[in-house]
């Protein structure tokens, strides 16, 4: 526990001013708050007196007391819950910048998928903003809590003694609802990760969910991990909530003790009217410290299991690491060579010894059956994670070697599954480059074969995409995504079965944008249709993560092996 707290501090350390401002409110409200009950007691002598001027005495006093504890008491909660949201929002951008430094592996291994991450981004991270603001009371309550049982020894210390006997009651009570809790929250967020996994999916799949009828199984599957997720909220509920009635009915027997045992005393002449007001006062108010601290001790155990899971993913180590050499993208490189490189996913071993030479102009075609490492190959050339064994080679500089933005940077990537930001079509096209003028963007889509069906859109080129291009044709995206290729204009290129998901007009349109795309550049292209890349410089056949053949289209029909079989296979 104290791990996570130390991590909480340093979230705090940059809003130390206003965490000191906070402090002082929190104790300025303490301190006016206590000297008010004490001067209870006196103003009910007094009155019981009919001592008129000690009553005009302490009247404005009490007031000018009251007027700073509610001052302080409105900057004390505003501020904290100001700094609540600052660090939240801190912690939140942390978490989105390291997803997306995440390598592939990690976001395909990671069980609950997007769904469980965005619920750590929203619903662990809403914990922990509700945990900071208990935190203000750290300053407020402990030194109130103190005050008020200077106030009780000072009116009856005996008695005071006496009701101190059931403090370790109250303690027990908190350290098994401690207990219970930290059992029973970790369960509770990976349900709710699941919940929300399955309410993602139901939105991004919808078109195949109606599709295939399957609205009720995905309302089944949603109401199990509800009703997963209620089950153990609901013990949650049951051991937060059991401190509150006991500490009460505690309360309650304390209250008529001191009352029995102060009317006894008034009786006898050896106490006042005052002094059991003062002392019933100040028992009433340290009752609030008492539960802020219980709602606290609570809260905090819900705070260091989001912070743990939080933070298990800031500080986790599957993000493809920067070079500490940092070397630059080379200038006039020759070629790409993949030398005796394997990687393995798992216990899997998807690549294996792969040597491969591609030459700076050429365009190189990857052919294999599904699975057979072909996405693997150019996903290591992007470092979307590294090789398990061996080394990729820019001329003789290894691409560990050099800045990973630069690498990226001299790289376009074209995928078969678009994807597309909910903005402009402008504002997608010139994501390839913000550095270039925007002013090019038309020219691009021109080269793209696009700009005749953006005029044709609503607002031209401000208008919007929806939701990952969904207002789009599959040809319309798939031509605004060679637009930012284009205008990314990188010499290497990868084209990831581009034309694979095209009816075959759109094809015949993509495939005009794609010719443009691929001139004067190198280009790995993945394709099923072996139609699209009869006329590539060099065809790499895979076979179980393995080179089988290399080529030219003619000559790998000549040789009637794998390539062969592929090519009978689809024209027959």
């Amino acid at each position: 526990m104290l791990v996570e707290i130390k991590k909480l501090v340093a979230e705090l350390k940059p809003h130390k001013k206003t965490i000191i401002i906070i402090a002082i409110t929190g104790v300025a409200y303490a301190l006016a708050s206590a000297r008010v009950a004490l001067l209870t007691k006196s103003l009910f002598d007094a009155l019981s007196a009919s001592n008129h001027q000690e009553i005009l005495r302490l009247v404005p006093i009490m007031l000018g007391l009251a007027l700073v504890t509610a001052l302080g008491r409105y900057y004390h909660i505003y501020l904290m819950n100001y700094i609540a949201e600052c660090v939240v929002q801190s912690i939140r951008q942390k978490l989105q910048q390291k997803f997306m430094r995440l390598n592939l592996s990690f976001h395909n291994n990671y069980a609950a998928g997007s769904g469980g991450l965005i619920s750590r981004i929203l619903n662990d991270i809403r914990t922990i903003q509700d945990g900071l603001r208990v935190v203000a009371d750290i300053f407020l309550h402990p030194l109130l809590f103190l005050l008020l049982l200077g106030n009780l020894f000072y009116i009856d210390w005996k008695l005071t003694l006496a009701t101190l006997l059931m403090v370790p009651i109250v303690g027990g009570i908190l350290k098994s609802i401690s207990r219970s809790m930290r059992k029973y929250i970790p369960r509770e967020r990976d349900a709710m990760e699941y919940m929300t996994s399955t309410i993602k999916e139901s939105l991004d799949g919808v078109r195949v969910i109606q599709s295939f009828n399957l609205e009720n199984d995905m309302a089944d599957r949603l109401i199990k991990d509800s009703d997963k997720y209620l089950d153990i909220r609901k013990t949650v509920y049951k051991r937060q909530e059991a401190a509150g009635p006991a500490t009460e009915f505690i309360a309650t027997v304390i209250v008529l003790g001191v009352l029995l045992y102060t009317s006894y005393e008034v009786a006898a002449g050896r106490s006042t009217p005052g002094t059991f007001i003062g002392f019933i006062t100040s028992l009433l108010m340290i009752n609030q410290p008492i539960k802020r601290f219980q709602e606290a001790y609570v809260r905090i155990q819900e705070v260091t299991i989001s912070v743990q899971r939080i933070f298990a993913i800031i500080e986790d180590p599957s993000e493809v690491p920067e070079s500490p050499i940092n070397k630059p993208f080379p200038k006039d490189w020759k070629k790409i060579t993949y030398k005796n490189v394997s990687f393995s996913y798992g216990k899997d071993l998807i690549l294996k010894n792969i040597n491969l030479e591609i030459r700076r102009g050429e365009v190189v075609a990857l052919v294999g059956a599904s699975g057979s490492g072909k996405s693997t190959i150019v996903n290591l050339l992007e470092r979307f994670f590294d090789a398990t064994s061996g080394e990729i080679l820019i001329d003789d500089v290894n691409i560990l070697d050099i800045n990973l933005k630069e690498l990226r940077r001299n790289i376009a990537l074209v995928t078969q599954d678009v994807f597309l930001f909910s903005d402009t079509i402008e504002k997608n096209i010139w994501a390839g480059d913000y550095s270039r003028n925007r002013a090019d963007v038309m020219a691009m889509a021109k080269l793209a074969n696009a700009h005749d069906f953006i005029l044709r859109m609503p607002q031209g080129y401000e208008s919007r995409v929806g939701d990952r291009g969904n207002l789009l044709s599959g040809g319309e995206k798939q031509r605004i995504s060679i637009a930012r290729a284009m205008f990314k204009d990188a010499p290497v290129l990868i084209l990831d079965e581009a034309t694979s998901a095209l009816d075959t007009a759109s094809e015949i349109e993509v495939q005009k944008g794609l010719d443009h795309l691929m001139e004067g550049r190198t280009a790995l292209v993945i394709a099923h249709r072996l139609s699209t890349i009869q006329k590539a410089d060099k065809i790499v056949v895979l076979k179980n993560g393995e080179i089988a053949e290399i080529g030219t289209h003619s000559n790998l029909l000549s040789q009637q092996g794998e390539y062969f079989r592929f090519h009978s296979l689809q024209h027959t």
